[in-house]
């Protein structure tokens, strides 16, 4: 049960991914055609600011947290960790969901609140384009839930292990043995 809910979570994130990359190269695009545009035409886009840094980077960020949870390719403080033994570093990565789920969930609600007040009341940003804000911040609670489920199964799994002895999820690769997630 929780091998086919992580890979249809994995599904999910590599979906997520692939949005993340598509507004990667977009960003791209946009950015050399306005310096085209600004020093050949002197025309630069008056919208490609307000695109890039409301939609785009939120899109960026956000819907690869999870994955980059998934994969260790965040930023962690294991100096200590590197001396645990497999089960205290299994209850350190417990602790470590706990307080992720409270924080993310906590980023989801709000935000899905933020995104339906935003979305009912018609918000627009002011600038060239009256950009509607709700979908940019609606990219808050979406990776925000996503993360939140990618810890509790997590949580399920490192609790599993502890008590099974069988090593359900993965412990986090170690830098003191030269093992990274590259």
């Amino acid at each position: 049960m929780l091998d086919k809910t992580l890979r249809a979570l994995t599904a999910l994130e590599k979906i997520a991914s692939t949005i993340a990359a598509v507004f990667m190269f977009a960003i791209m695009i946009i950015v050399f055609s306005d310096v085209i545009m600004r020093y050949a035409f002197n025309k630069p886009f008056s919208w490609a600011y307000d695109l890039i840094s409301i939609y785009l980077m939120a899109g960026i960020f956000f819907l690869v947290l999870s994955e980059a949870y998934a994969s260790n390719a965040h930023v962690s403080v294991d100096i200590l960790q590197q001396k645990f033994s497999p089960a205290v570093k299994r209850l350190s990565e417990i602790v470590t969901c706990i307080v992720g789920i409270i924080v993310f969930s906590l980023i989801a609600w709000l935000g899905w609140l933020r995104a339906v007040d935003a979305f009912h009341s018609g918000d627009v940003m002011a600038g060239a384009i009256p950009w509607p804000m709700w979908p940019s911040i609606g990219l808050v609670p979406l990776g925000a839930g996503v993360i939140t489920i990618r810890l509790v199964l997590h949580l399920i799994g490192h609790i599993l292990s502890l008590a099974t002895g069988r090593s359900l999820i993965p412990l986090p690769a170690s830098h003191a043995t030269g093992e990274t997630f590259e």
